[in-house]
């Protein structure tokens, strides 16, 4: 399946981040997971099934609010100024 933009393709991958997330076996390796359930699974799940993809997608952000950093913008905004210490003979 080829994707229209880059939110398309974002769309893409948090549904099936979230796809997987609620399918597999704990400890369950994506490879595996998908030799298990079959790419048809998937596929119907994400390609086929709109709705489907969209609603994984949402869940998968709501997943994601409490435990995605930015850590370029932690470190501006100093929350990295402990790194280093200036040393002086």
């Amino acid at each position: 399946t080829r994707v229209e933009s880059d939110e398309e393709a974002i769309e893409y991958v948090g549904a099936y981040c979230q796809l997987y997330r609620e399918d597999a076996l704990y400890l369950e390796r994506t490879a595996p997971w998908i030799d298990r359930v079959g790419l048809s699974f998937v596929t119907e799940q994400l390609v086929d099934d709109e709705a489907n993809r969209k609603a994984l997608h949402a869940r998968f952000l709501v997943s994601q609010l409490k435990t995605q950093n930015d850590p370029w913008k932690e470190r501006a905004e100093g929350a990295q100024n402990h790194q280093f210490e200036v040393i002086t003979q």
